[in-house]
């Protein structure tokens, strides 16, 4: 069987060894929860870029990939692609092409009851698993040489990952130097075991409170999935995981580890507050049975952090026991210390929940702009208010500035002034779209202009653009252009592209300054795509999302 390549833009076979035509929005990947390939499309997205060592982040890739309205068909993840500017191939193939793939690869497994794609690192790996030469329906995706992944969005994630991720340690590393400074003066081992073991606590209950909120945590899935299939959300939605006035058992859990590793700091300064410590981790025995019988009887499935803070309390019974059976229970009743102790988790208290409310807030505004950019990068949705805008006529001029194929089924016409700051903000957003999508988008650029003002200053720059169009190639329209809006002065323009004035481009400005009068342009920069105006809801950025599916759409629409 002959290779199949299949155009990467708009999913149609090349003339060239065509056998079949493959309609990837059929691929669509519905996994069992126990079948061993059960990992999501975008999870496996995720994987294979990060093996291609792409940075990404994994919450900006599932967010992108799962919100694609073909999701979960393989087009989500090809478009994901294409949103990054990765120069790939998908091709169908047999197994005696295997060696002239690029690698790592994905490859469409096609099983009875169920389709997903696997990652193949090398050649070698065909022959390890012998489902997936028995299953491999001819599909695979493969980078091209020396292609890269990459997008300003993503990098924002991951630069936000990354100084949560510094301000998570700087946390941590604060806290372990207050013990260090605590355990420095008072070096015994309950006084460091306490300590430890309060930090420990006060950690464990952060991870709970992020779990309750919805924050995703790699550790937190690894030490939840490892006790339990359903992990710990399961446990801490339920109304036992619930406590009184809007507290959840993650904020007890906070509050109390919070105070009790205050105390421990705090009672180097008086040390009868650490005696308190041990007064109140007695009701901790009750509290970890409670615990256990709830998961175990009640709700019949385990949290791994619950366990967690079960454990960090009997370890603290017990040393609480030892602590004050030679002592004695009265050497504990130093009122002042119980008092201080309670005071301390009333102010937590009041601390922590307008904190948090903030916090599920946030969340909740950012799972709401998910869902609005969901709807956003649904094309019918976009076509659908796209066909109510202004029509315009954007037939190709001679002498017309454009920049890219003309033939490209997605052509953005944007009308400028020279001297105008959005305009020169939204041509860098467009260079971003045309060295992405290359042959699938186009730029027709038309300008504000005073055809009848030679001193009118628009009307000097539009005229000295125009000129030098005429002069260089089509290729260096685009350098031209960018550099225009780049200096915005002519001065300093004029330097670099001397124009000939014996060039005449009066009819040209004429043009120009009538088109923008008959359309009713009213600002710049204003946008209209393939004849229609934007619809005023989207943006650059939304329209770059949308690029592969409108591209589909108006190459049929041209083919019709």
């Amino acid at each position: 069987m002959a290779v199949v390549f299949y155009n990467q833009k708009s999913w149609t076979p090349s003339k060239t060894n065509c056998i079949l035509a493959v309609d990837f929005n059929l691929l669509i990947f519905s996994v069992p929860h126990n079948s061993p390939a059960s990992t999501e499309l975008w999870q496996t997205g995720y994987q294979w870029l990060r093996e291609l060592g792409v940075d990404i982040n994994k919450n900006f890739c599932r967010q992108e990939i799962t919100a694609h309205p073909d999701y979960p068909a393989l087009t989500a993840l090809t478009d994901f692609l294409q949103v990054g500017g990765m120069d790939y191939q998908a091709v169908q193939a047999d197994a005696s092409y295997i060696n002239e793939f690029n690698y790592p690869l994905l490859a469409h497994i096609k099983v009875p009851g169920r389709e997903h794609i696997q990652i193949i690192n090398e050649p070698a790996d065909w022959d390890k698993q012998k489902e997936i030469t028995q299953h491999w329906s001819g599909v695979v995706i493969y980078p091209d040489e020396a292609s890269n992944w990459y997008n300003n969005e993503n990098s924002e994630y991951v630069k936000k990952e990354n100084r949560n991720k510094a301000k998570s340690y700087l946390l941590l590393a604060a806290a372990l130097v207050i013990l260090i400074v605590a355990i420095a003066y008072n070096p015994t081992l309950v006084f460091g075991f306490m300590g430890l073991l309060s930090l420990a606590g006060l950690v464990v209950s952060l991870l709970i409170t992020g779990t309750e909120i919805g924050v995703q945590n790699n550790i937190v899935k690894q030490v939840c999935g490892a006790v339990s299939s359903g992990g710990c959300g399961g446990v801490l939605k339920t109304h036992y995981a619930k406590a009184i006035a809007g507290f959840t058992i993650g904020d007890i859990s906070v509050i109390y580890f919070g105070s009790q590793f205050s105390t421990v700091f705090l009672s180097i300064l008086h040390p009868p507050l650490f005696n308190a410590i041990f007064l109140f981790c007695l009701p901790g025995l009750v509290v970890a049975g409670w615990s256990i019988y709830t998961q175990a009887v009640q709700i019949k499935q385990w949290c791994g952090l619950c366990l967690a803070i079960v454990a960090l309390l009997i370890l603290q019974f017990f040393m609480a026991a030892s602590y004050i059976y030679p002592l004695g229970f009265n050497s504990l009743l130093d009122i002042p210390a119980i008092m201080f102790f309670a005071g301390l988790a009333t102010l937590l208290s009041l601390v922590l929940y307008p904190v948090k409310k903030m916090f599920i807030t946030n969340f909740s505004n950012a799972q709401k702009v998910a869902e609005l950019k969901n709807w956003k990068m649904d094309g019918d949705l976009f076509l659908a208010q796209w066909e109510r805008e202004q029509t315009v006529d954007t037939s190709l001029w001679e002498n017309e500035l454009l920049i890219g194929n003309p033939e490209a089924p997605v052509k953005l016409t944007v009308t400028c002034n020279p001297y105008c700051g959005p305009c020169a903000t939204a041509h860098k957003e467009l260079e971003k779209m045309m060295h992405k999508y290359k042959n699938t988008f186009c730029v027709q650029v038309r300008f504000l202009c005073v055809a009848a003002n030679e001193k009118d200053k628009t009307t000097i720059a539009v005229k000295a653009i125009l000129q030098k169009a005429r002069e260089v190639s089509k290729e260096n329209i685009a350098e031209m252009l960018s550099d225009w809006f780049k200096y915005m002065n002519y001065e300093t323009w004029i330097l670099k592209w001397k124009t000939s004035n014996m060039i005449t481009v009066a009819p040209d400005l004429e043009k120009h300054q009538d088109w923008i009068k008959e359309n009713d342009i009213q600002f710049t920069p204003t946008f209209f795509l393939n004849g229609k105006k934007l619809p005023s809801r989207y943006s650059l950025q939304d329209l770059e999302e949308l690029v592969p599916q409108l591209a589909m759409e108006f190459a049929e629409r041209h083919v019709k």
